[in-house]
């Protein structure tokens, strides 16, 4: 029977259990809280890009439209490298590359869009071909994590085309073929069974499906020289049978005619490409950097002129095995094969001039391939020169029709490669970056290995994959960015928006001209505005030595006033305070940068992101300057 007693302490244990719920429920409420507390901590000391102001970087505000859309794809949290995991945004990646080729490629001599009628989501043929990253018959795409990951890509396909054309590398799994003595007549006969060419792309049959195993692909490191097929396994190596490592050691494997790739940028060049031909162990010695014309542009005369040069030059070096009774003379080639077109700079905005570049290596990939010498050498007769247009920055001018913006990308559609950036210009959320090439297979060819834990022609929709054509395995679904911006804008609305900050930067050139305290450091292109803020003691110096400052005498001179060297150091110095002061003052945001026809750095402005700016921002831009300035 229960008691008294037993009614009490059940009722005091249901108390002390209600209690602790709320305890634990109220310490779950302050948890949440104190987080919010620190989001909006994080939120009040960053950077705020989303401000009218803020010029300092290639980005700033985020479109709504694009905003919404990367939400979505964090709220399915999945990777875009199999059709199994993200079938939706698979096919999504696919009609954004199908649209982005044929603004690139199909463009008419006059640079405007053939069959321009055709609309989105009338483009099944566009993204049925399932042999490639993306795409249709001819071309290949895929979205990449940046621009400099995007200019990476170009070379390493490049490079790959030059050896192989779109054909994959054989994948070579070099096992010792001789044995030390410790070994057993079995232990010898494994190990000579085990040396194997397989491809990269191989299909995969039978009982060969291993889910989730990874195979160790070579036994021993080796190094290969550039471009050299000659297999050269290192006597220093612990891991190697001792035996090979003496003097003595000898190999029967010949040394073969070597040949350098080397590839041309110009001065104006994105950075990224010096890292870029480090990473694919092309080499900076590589690396030829062309000159630049005053207006920023690459000096295609310097690139014909170099170019010829290097073709007709001759190297003899000397080779060695490891006995000096072995030496011989090995010729060696270098071969242009990559020319990195820029299509607005980081700093001046300068559009090379795609039509002649081309025109330059299309001529030189005939003198080449009707050489014999070459042909003997190279056992090719198509060597191609591959060129590729560096958009990160200015390549989203190929949505207008306007014909002073479309005409800065002609040619365009005779170029190997491209490359853009939706997340400067146009306001998708970073990093937002499209890469496209008219080299059909060229992706997977190159980059390929035929992971069988996860691509497997069995899945579902595994003809779809993406993942085996890029060199990263997790991929983001960034391609739902662009989409987002061109369903709901139309890729006539996203041209219209970059014609409006055009004419905003117009503006700006008309009023920097017209105002005493300003001057324009260079002839401005069409998403770049580089200038000088000059305050009156510097500006009364200028015109004692007959330096106008407002530079507006005559609109279509070219010439800019040079401002001597201790003037520009003073320069230097205000535009340094200048921005130190905007900065601190919570209102402006705008960098100064070096500039190759200036000795001072300068002032740089853009419109970069989803920033809405008309003539009174203009008007305030200049006035918050000359007011933080004026001691100065």
């Amino acid at each position: 029977m229960r008691n008294d007693d037993d009614d009490n302490n059940n009722n005091n244990n249901n108390k002390n259990n209600n209690t602790d719920h709320k305890s634990l429920k109220q310490l779950q409420l302050d948890k949440v809280q104190q987080m919010m507390k620190c989001f909006q901590m994080i939120q009040t000391y960053s950077v705020n890009t989303n401000h009218p102001y803020f010029f300092n970087q290639l980005f700033g505000a985020v479109d709504p439209v694009a905003l919404a859309a990367e939400v979505i794809a964090l709220s399915v949290n999945t990777s875009a490298y199999t059709w199994e995991t993200a079938p939706v945004f698979t096919l999504i990646e696919r009609e954004v590359l199908a649209h982005v080729h044929r603004l690139v490629f199909h463009r008419d001599a006059g640079g405007l869009l053939k069959d321009s009628n055709k609309s989105w989501g009338k483009t099944k043929d566009d993204v049925s071909h399932k042999n490639t990253g993306a795409g249709i018959e001819g071309w290949d795409g895929l979205m990449l994590p940046g621009g400099s990951l995007s200019n990476l890509t170009a070379l390493h396909v490049a490079r790959h085309y030059a050896k192989y054309g779109t054909h994959p590398k054989p994948i070579t799994t070099n096992y010792l073929t001789s044995c030390t003595s410790a070994c057993t007549p079995q232990q010898t006969a494994s190990c000579q069974n085990n040396s194997t060419t397989t491809s990269s792309s191989s299909s995969w049959q039978g009982n060969d499906h291993e889910e989730e195993k990874k195979e160790q692909d070579e036994l021993y490191p080796t190094h290969s020289n550039n471009h050299s097929s000659t297999i050269v396994i290192d006597p220093s190596l612990s891991s190697a049978p001792s035996s090979m490592a003496n003097d003595n050691f000898e190999t029967d494997l010949e040394v073969e005619s070597e040949s350098d790739l080397v590839a041309f940028v110009s001065s104006e060049a994105h950075y990224s490409f010096t890292k870029a031909v480090s990473v694919t162990g092309i080499g900076t010695e590589n690396l030829i950097v062309i000159p630049t014309l005053p207006n920023g542009q690459m000096d295609v005369q310097q690139l014909d002129r170099l170019m010829m040069d290097l073709i007709s030059e001759k190297h003899e070096n000397y080779g060695s095995c490891a006995s000096a009774s072995r030496s011989r003379r090995r010729s060696r080639m270098r071969i242009p094969f990559f020319v990195a077109v820029t299509s607005g700079s980081t700093v001046r905005g300068s559009f090379d001039d795609i039509e002649a570049i081309v025109e330059v290596c299309r001529k030189h990939e005939e003198r080449m391939n009707t050489d014999a010498n070459f042909i003997k050498k190279t056992k090719t007769n198509k060597h191609k020169i591959w060129v590729h247009v560096d958009g990160a920055w200015g390549g989203s001018a190929i949505f207008s029709s306007r014909h002073d913006i479309r005409s800065l990308m002609n040619g365009v559609e005779n170029v190997d490669s491209f490359t853009f950036n939706p997340h400067k210009l146009i306001g998708a959320p970073q990093q937002t970056t499209v890469f496209v090439t008219r080299h059909e297979g060229i992706l997977k060819a190159a980059n390929s290995s035929g992971a069988k834990y996860l691509f497997d022609s069995r899945k579902n929709g595994a003809e779809y994959d993406l993942g085996d054509a890029s060199y990263t395995c997790g991929r983001r679904t960034d391609a739902i960015k662009l989409w987002a911006l061109w369903k709901f804008h139309g890729p006539h609305g996203i041209g219209k928006s970059l014609e409006e900050k055009v004419d905003s930067l117009q503006y700006f050139v008309k009023r920097v001209k017209e105002r005493r305290n300003f001057m324009l450091a260079c002839d401005p292109w069409p998403f770049n505005v580089n200038f000088f803020y000059i305050p009156e003691r510097i500006r009364q110096r200028l015109l004692d030595i007959g330096v106008d400052t407002t530079n507006n005498s005559n609109e279509h001179d070219d010439v800019l006033p040079e401002i001597p060297h201790d003037i520009s150091e003073e320069l230097a110095k205000v535009s340094v305070e200048l921005k130190l002061r905007l900065h601190q003052s919570g209102e402006m945001l705008i960098p100064y940068q070096p500039l190759s026809n200036q000795k001072a750095d300068c002032f740089r402005i853009v419109l970069a992101g989803y920033k809405p700016f008309d003539d009174s921002d203009v008007e305030k831009v200049l006035d918050l300057m000359e007011r933080y300035g004026k001691d100065l």
